[in-house]
């Protein structure tokens, strides 16, 4: 990762992560709206998802206008300035709706390439691969412990889902989960490594090299439930 992604933040990294998430969740790739990636969120509202990353405040504009024609639809934008976006959704007549997630980056060549072991037999890894996307998936006598998936898209690995079962928890499993698709992605051409973390997960992600790039911010419109 010769790009310090911490300092400065190339064009290529907004449309990587959209890709890789929305194959990560089976959702179409990925259109272009007023120049920013959009999703139709399939499983969910049916409708639009745009994302952008510090948008000037005519490309804002523009966001929110198509953001506000329906209630179903969102606006997530990642910023080091969330001050700023808090002030500029309601000139728009947006509303922040989560703001407590970070988007983190690591350099891939750091991690580990080898499958993770874990310490009690009873607990099963399995790996299912279908092209670019891989799942983790941890059983305890049958019964779904934890799981995560990647996807991996011009050299970046996205990985999303990364979740433990509560009845589960405080064993290591998330780590375990992610160092098993850490290893998974090798088998492809990877660089650099992209998430998005709640604020309270990012302790577990700093554990294992991960840095912070940016807040991210979902907005969405003032009369949306």
């Amino acid at each position: 990762m010769a790009i310090d992604y911490t300092r400065d933040v190339p064009d290529d990294l907004l449309p990587a992560w959209v890709a890789g998430w929305s194959a990560c969740r089976g959702y179409s790739p990925a259109t272009e709206e007023t120049g920013h990636p959009a999703i139709v969120l399939s499983d969910k509202t049916g409708d639009w998802e745009y994302f952008a990353y510090e948008p000037a405040e005519d490309e804002f504009s523009d966001l929110a206008a198509q953001t506000a024609q329906s209630p179903k639809r969102m606006l997530t934008v990642l910023t080091r300035n969330p001050q700023r976006i808090h002030e500029l959704a309601p000139k728009h007549k947006l509303r922040v709706h989560h703001s407590d997630q970070s988007m983190m980056v690591t350099d891939m060549s750091n991690q580990d390439a080898e499958d993770p072991w874990y310490r009690d037999p009873d607990f099963k890894t399995e790996v299912v691969r279908k092209g670019n996307v891989h799942e983790a998936r941890v059983t305890y006598h049958g019964e779904d412990a934890a799981h995560g998936v990647v996807a991996v898209v011009d050299g970046f690995a996205i990985f999303d889902h990364i979740e433990t079962n509560e009845k589960f928890r405080r064993r290591g499993l998330a780590t375990h989960v992610m160092r098993a698709l850490i290893a998974s992605t090798f088998e492809h051409i990877v660089e650099t490594g992209l998430l998005i973390a709640s604020h309270d997960g990012q302790m577990l992600y700093n554990h294992l090299g991960w840095d912070t790039v940016c807040d991210v911010m979902i907005l969405k419109p003032v009369d949306a439930p």
